[in-house]
C-alpha cells in the first residue's frame, strides 16, 4: 500500500492506547525525533506515557515539557548514540528501560517506534524479552541489511560508528535475523519510505545516499533500498510516496500511521 500522507486523520479519531510508547532512534542518532513528532505522540498515548531511549552509556534521566504533557527521556542526546554493536545496543536498550521503568514510570508491556538500525537493536531485545512489547512498528528498518554499510565502512570509522556500520553491511544483517526471529505472539508492521528527487539531509548523507542508489538503480529512501526494508516476520503497514528516511522520523503524521495499528 502507497500512501500520500498529504492528509490525515485527526488525532482525535484515534482511539486511546493502552500501553506507553518507547521511541528508538536509528544510527548516530543522526535523524532524531523531531518535536513535532513527538507532541503527536504525546497527544495520542498521553502526557507522562511516551519515553525515548538513547542507545548510548550514558544514565542521564530528564524529561521534556511541551504543550501536550511530557516525555521522558534515558540518555544524552548526541550522535554518539547508536554508534555500537547490536548487541551492545541492546544492551544499553535493557538497561534505559529499567531505569525508566524504576524513576519515570514506564510500565510493561509497551508499545514501540523504532526508526532505522533501532528496529534491528529492538529484534534482539524481543527476541529474549517477548513479554514485554506489545505490539511494534518499524520505519526504514534495513531487514536486508545496508549496501551503503558495506561500501562505505570506511566512513563509519572517521565518524566513530565502525561497529555500527559493521553490523549494518547485509551478510551480517541477514545472518542476524535468522539468528534472531521475531516471536510471532508480538504484532510487528514495516514502514518504508520512497523517496524521490533530491535531499541533502544532515550532513549530505542523504545526497550521496540518493546518488548511490541511483547508480545501483534501485530504489530507496535514500540511505535504505526498498527492497531491503521488508521483513518475512511482518505485516508491511505502507510505503510513504515522497518520504526519505529522515521524513520517517521528521513528518508528525507518520506517528498517526503508527497509533492506527499499536493497541
Amino acid at each position: 500500500m502507497t500512501l500520500s500522507l498529504q492528509s490525515s486523520e485527526s488525532v482525535k479519531t484515534i482511539a486511546p492506547k493502552t500501553y506507553p510508547l518507547v521511541l528508538i532512534h536509528g544510527l548516530r542518532n543522526a535523524h532524531r525525533w523531531t518535536e513535532a513528532f513527538l507532541r503527536r505522540c504525546l497527544a495520542i498515548w498521553g502526557s507522562d506515557r511516551v519515553f525515548v531511549v538513547h542507545l548510548n552509556r550514558s544514565d542521564r534521566l530528564w524529561s521534556a515539557e511541551y504543550p501536550e504533557g511530557y516525555v521522558h527521556f534515558a540518555g544524552t542526546l548526541h550522535q554518539g548514540a547508536g554508534c555500537d554493536t547490536v548487541e551492545r545496543q541492546f544492551e544499553y536498550l535493557r538497561h534505559k528501560l529499567d531505569l525508566l521503568e524504576a524513576q519515570c514510570g514506564l510500565t510493561r508491556p509497551f508499545d514501540t517506534i523504532a526508526h532505522s538500525m533501532g528496529g534491528l537493536v529492538l529484534r534482539r531485545y524481543v527476541s529474549e524479552f517477548p513479554n514485554d512489547v506489545a505490539a511494534a512498528v518499524t520505519l526504514g528498518t534495513p531487514y536486508g541489511g545496508a549496501p551503503m554499510a558495506r561500501d562505505f565502512l570506511w566512513f563509519g570509522y572517521c565518524v566513530g560508528a565502525g561497529r555500527a556500520f559493521r553490523n549494518l553491511t547485509p551478510r551480517f544483517v541477514q545472518d542476524f535475523v535468522r539468528r534472531h526471529p521475531w516471536p510471532s505472539g508480538v504484532p510487528l508492521y514495516t514502514v518504508r519510505g520512497i523517496h524521490r528527487g533530491i535531499s541533502w539531509g544532515v550532513g549530505g548523507e542523504l545526497f550521496i545516499g540518493t546518488l548511490y542508489h541511483f547508480l545501483m538503480r534501485r530504489r530507496s529512501d535514500g540511505l535504505v533500498p526498498v527492497d531491503h526494508a521488508l521483513c518475512p516476520d511482518s505485516q508491511h503497514l505502507a510505503d510513504l510516496a515522497d518520504h526519505n528516511h529522515l521524513h520517517l522520523v521528521s513528518d508528525p503524521k507518520v506517528a498517526d500511521l503508527c497509533a492506527s495499528v499499536l493497541p
